[in-house]
């Protein structure tokens, strides 16, 4: 839940800078990129965790 609350704060403000002024392909991207390195790091772990061997 805590995530899920900082992504909309970061849309929010990301749509707050866009209506201000800001270039919208910029903060768009920021957005994706943010969300995207999240899940990857997500998945990477899960596989991580998949495939290596208890010791």
């Amino acid at each position: 839940m805590r995530r899920a609350a900082e992504q909309e704060k970061r849309a929010l403000d990301a749509l707050a800078s866009i209506h201000a002024g800001a270039h919208l392909g910029e903060e768009t991207l920021a957005l994706s990129n943010e969300f995207t390195d999240h899940h990857t790091a997500r998945f990477r772990a899960w596989f991580r965790a998949l495939f290596t061997r208890p010791s």
